[in-house]
Order: structure tokens, then C-alpha cells, then sequence
């Protein structure tokens, strides 16, 4: 395994903006003429979030090769009439689904690959009508097999969510359009069709035309669900990811109790060394001030040094850890990780590990990463790695391994707990190394937000 540099933590994360202009263009023109066929025009959206890249073939011939989950076109000039879609698994011959589409002459239609791989289908709109009307349509697809039946709601940003949902109980592979919206800000929400919290929120978006958009599951971040605002622009797909954040802590400090805050507010009280937040805590995006302070000391007493704001970015996910040791806790530190949520491959997991550790032997320290029973490398696979660093989300083979974390230029390791460490397809784990006095340990945490995989 190649030795890979390290990656400094910032206590500072950038901010994505939180208004995003939406505009559409045509690039379509009814050009009929009276020597051969009209012309029709079609794009593509890749929705299924289990299936991989695709080859998008018209007729046959590839027209857009490599299509991603959650990428989409703008429209596409054909000829009026019958033509064959095909998704083809892009780098194979293989078909995943085709299908014949009747075209009328100067028509509009989004196709909409959707569900997951085993239901695999083919959504198409006819976008005719809506563009040729003179209004402002906003046409709402429910395209997300995460998401039971919603409600969607549609205002001017920043007011109460309304008693009526602009749609409503909206089911999986359905839609909707809203006609005649005028030009301006908006803000998108959704809650499940029986009521309850928002599960998604757009945040201000700036419609100055048509629209589509189009509700997907999410790959990262608390929602559930993200949603794609198709044009056909250049960039034809926008994602605008839920404006949330969530935050997993970590309490690395040996080892005494302490007090969270947030805002201002109690979040986590009598928080003893080792501990960690049930999961992830969601937050809205944007600046998180936070304060770790002694139990029951006070948010007054909050030490500078594990104290500050974070600016969290919609969508993302986050870890926390407050290191060091209750004998110097003016020279402990905040370790802020932007994390992932998802690993769709079916071979391999991938492990992130974490120097947080303020023991002196500790300081820095070599890490090897080897098979489980196979000799230790003569070379550290990470070299020199020192409070604070980490070594980024590393990609293993499934199995299992030993991970030896030892003082610099040795090769004993310091850190117990690490030598059967469980690789599986799809997992993602993050593993901490702490400890100062009562002696050191690790922290394995589980990443994945799929429960499958142990979330």
C-alpha cells in the first residue's frame, strides 16, 4: 500500500451559497419544413441510486455516454416518430432497459430513468404544452423510492410551513405541475403525506422559468431525499441538497467529564471520555457555534481552545473530536472530519484513521495497515502522523485487518483493539486513536448510513 499524505482538519468548512438561480433555456427551435420529417426533442435523467453509470443509446447510436446518478441533459434533437431509448451499462454491452418512445412532431419530453436496478423504469413527461404556454410551470417528480408518499409545499422563503401543501400525499412515480408561478424566490419542503417534520428543504431558490424538479434519494447528509432542479442549460441538472447539516461528537479529552454546547443551548451534558453522540445530530447548515466547557461548569467557563464556529455546509456531514488530556486541557483541540455516508462498491470498504492522542510516545506516530496473519510492511503505511491529521477515507480490499499504530520509527503496536479490524463490501469506518494517561485505546465508528451496513 502506497504511503499517502495527510490531511489537516480545519475548524472552518466552507459554506455552499445558499441561494441558487435557477434559470432555463431553450435549445430546441421548431424548425419543420416541408422536405422531410419535423424534428422532436428529448432529454435524459439518470434517477435510479443503485444503478451504476449508463451509456444513454438513441436508436442505437450512443448520445450521451457515462451518465451518473442524479446527471441529466439538456434536450436532445431526434426526429418525430418512433425512436428506441436504451440504458446500456456504460464500459459493457450490456442493455438494462429499452424502450420505444412515439414523438410527436415538434414535442417536448423528459425521460426519466427510475427506482432501483430490480424495478428499473422509464418515466416519461410530455414537456409540450408547458413550454409553449407563456407561463412559469414548476412540474414536481416524485422519483425518490426512499421516500414513502409526501407532501410538498412550495412558498416564499423563510415563512411557516402552510396547513395546505401546495401537492399533496404525492406517491413514488408520480408528478405533478404548478402553473403559472411567478418569477422570484421560493422555498421547497416536504414532509411524509401523514404529517410530521420536514424531511427536505430546499432553502431559497430563484425560479425565473420553467422548472423541473425532481425529488431523488439522497447520498449523503439527514435527508433522505435531495432534489434536482432540471434546465437545459449547459449544466443542465442542478442538485440542491437539503439545507441541513448533522454533526457527529466525539469526546477525546482524558479523560474528564465536560458539557457540550450549541448555540448557546446545553447539547450534551456529563459527556465522559470516549463517548460519542448516538449517531449524528442534525443541525441547520450554515454557523454552529460550539463550547465545551467542565461539567457543570458552565457555558462561561468554556475553554477557548475547544470552543468556535463552525460553518457547515448543506448536505454534509461532520465529525467532532475534542482531544487532549484533563492534565493539559489548555493545549487540547478541536478535530473537525467532513465525513462520508455512502460506498457503493461492491468490493471493497474504506477506513479513515485519526491521530488523536496527545500522549507524548504518541507524538507523531507511524501506522502500518496490513492483512490479518501477514507479516507487518517494513515501510509505515502512513508516516509521521501527528495530532490532529488523519489519513483520509482509505479504499481496502474486503477482509481482515491489523492496524498497527506505533510510536515514530518504531514498529510495536501502541494502540490496542486494532488488530482484527472487519473490512466489508460498502463500509465506511472511521477509527480513532486516543488516550494519554489511563492509557491508549481506539475509537471505531461506523460511517455508512445504510443500516444494511451497520448504521
Amino acid at each position: 500500500m502506497k504511503v499517502q499524505q495527510f490531511r489537516k482538519s480545519a475548524l472552518r468548512l466552507a459554506l455552499l451559497a445558499p441561494v441558487m438561480a435557477i434559470g432555463l433555456v431553450g435549445c430546441g427551435s421548431d424548425d419543420d419544413n416541408d422536405s422531410g420529417p419535423a424534428s422532436s426533442y428529448v432529454r435524459v435523467l439518470h434517477a435510479s441510486p443503485d444503478a451504476p453509470a449508463v451509456d444513454v443509446l438513441v436508436n442505437g447510436q450512443v448520445a450521451l455516454p457515462g451518465v451518473e446518478f442524479q446527471q441529466g441533459s439538456g434536450y436532445l434533437k431526434l426526429t418525430e416518430g418512433e425512436n428506441t431509448v436504451a440504458l446500456r451499462v456504460s464500459g459493457s454491452d450490456t442493455i438494462a432497459l429499452e424502450q420505444t418512445l412515439t414523438l410527436a412532431a415538434n414535442g417536448y419530453y423528459s425521460v426519466i430513468a427510475q427506482d432501483e436496478v430490480a424495478s428499473l423504469e422509464l418515466e416519461v413527461l410530455d414537456d409540450t404544452e408547458r413550454r409553449r404556454n407563456g407561463s412559469n410551470d414548476v412540474t414536481v417528480v416524485h422519483a425518490s423510492p426512499a421516500a414513502g408518499d409526501v407532501d410538498i409545499y412550495v412558498t416564499a422563503p423563510g415563512i411557516d410551513l402552510p396547513t395546505t401543501p401546495a401537492v399533496d400525499n404525492v406517491p413514488f412515480d408520480a408528478n405533478d405541475t404548478l402553473t403559472d408561478i411567478a418569477a422570484g424566490d421560493y422555498q421547497v419542503r416536504a414532509t411524509a403525506a401523514s404529517g410530521g417534520d420536514v424531511v427536505y428543504d430546499s432553502g431559497t431558490l430563484a425560479i425565473a422559468s420553467d422548472v423541473t424538479a425532481v425529488a431523488v434519494n439522497s447520498t449523503k447528509g439527514a435527508s433522505p431525499v435531495s432534489l434536482l432542479v432540471w434546465a437545459d442549460a449547459q449544466t443542465p441538472v442542478t442538485p440542491v441538497l437539503d439545507n441541513s447539516a448533522e454533526v457527529r461528537i466525539v469526546h477525546a479529552v482524558d479523560s474528564v467529564l465536560v458539557d457540550v454546547f450549541a448555540n448557546g443551548a446545553e447539547l450534551l451534558g456529563d459527556f465522559d471520555y470516549t463517548d460519542t453522540t448516538n449517531g449524528y445530530v442534525k443541525v441547520e447548515a450554515g454557523e454552529l457555534d460550539v463550547a465545551i466547557a467542565a461539567a457543570n461548569q458552565g457555558i462561561g467557563n468554556a475553554l477557548t481552545n475547544l470552543s468556535g464556529t463552525l460553518t457547515l455546509a448543506r448536505g454534509e456531514s461532520y465529525t467532532v473530536i475534542a482531544a487532549g488530556d484533563d492534565g493539559a486541557v489548555e493545549e487540547a483541540q478541536l478535530i473537525v472530519l467532513t465525513d462520508e455516508r455512502e460506498n457503493d462498491s461492491t468490493s471493497e470498504g474504506k477506513v479513515r484513521l485519526v491521530h488523536g492522542s496527545s500522549a507524548s510516545a504518541a507524538d507523531p506516530v507511524d501506522i502500518f495497515v496490513y492483512a490479518q496473519g501477514a507479516q507487518q510492511p517494513a515501510t509505515p503505511t502512513f508516516g509521521d502522523v501527528v495530532l490532529g491529521e488523519d489519513t483520509g477515507y482509505v479504499s481496502l480490499s474486503t477482509g481482515t485487518y491489523t492496524v498497527d499504530i506505533a510510536a515514530d520509527g518504531t514498529t510495536t503496536a501502541a494502540v490496542p483493539g486494532t488488530d482484527a479490524v472487519a473490512v466489508t463490501a460498502g463500509s465506511l469506518q472511521t477509527a480513532i486513536a486516543v488516550g494519554n494517561g489511563s492509557g491508549l485505546s481506539a475509537i471505531l465508528l461506523n460511517d455508512n448510513r445504510n443500516p444494511s451496513l451497520g448504521e
